[in-house]
């Protein structure tokens, strides 16, 4: 039997075939890697979104209309958020502007959501209709 006539790969074309073999599960791992990031990423985002969401929430369940800085942590999915509030005045005296801020360490400078709402003066409020509104 001559070398001519046996089949097979030869060398070098096992080698391309193992590094083509290779660059596409170096890409597929890359990807997936990326997917899982963005997916950490995205619960995290909807997390922090619901925790500046609850602080709002507080701050007009509690009537809240001090102006200044709060700051806390509030436990929400795996994790414990910390946020900042900031409560302003507007050019309207019945109205505070809230700026909150949810950081996912209480050391991080970027915050991961933030939020802007309006307080209403709990003094304002009346149980009929408002001038203005509805009419």
């Amino acid at each position: 039997m001559s070398a001519r006539s046996q089949r097979g790969f030869t060398l070098p074309e096992v080698m391309i075939a193992v590094l083509i073999v290779g660059i596409a599960f170096a890409g597929l791992i890359t990807a997936a890697s990326q997917y899982t990031w963005n997916i950490s990423h995205s619960r995290d985002r909807v997390l922090a979104n619901w925790v500046a969401g609850n602080v709002m929430a507080e701050l007009q369940a509690t009537r809240h209309w001090e102006t200044g800085r709060r700051s806390g942590t509030m436990e929400m999915g795996p994790r414990e958020w910390h946020w900042d509030a900031e409560v302003a005045n507007t050019a309207n005296p019945r109205l505070r502007r809230v700026d909150i801020h949810v950081f996912a360490d209480a050391d991080d400078d970027n915050h991961v959501s933030s939020l802007m709402g309006l307080l209403q003066n709990p003094a304002s409020t009346t149980d009929g209709p408002q001038p203005g509104i509805g009419q």
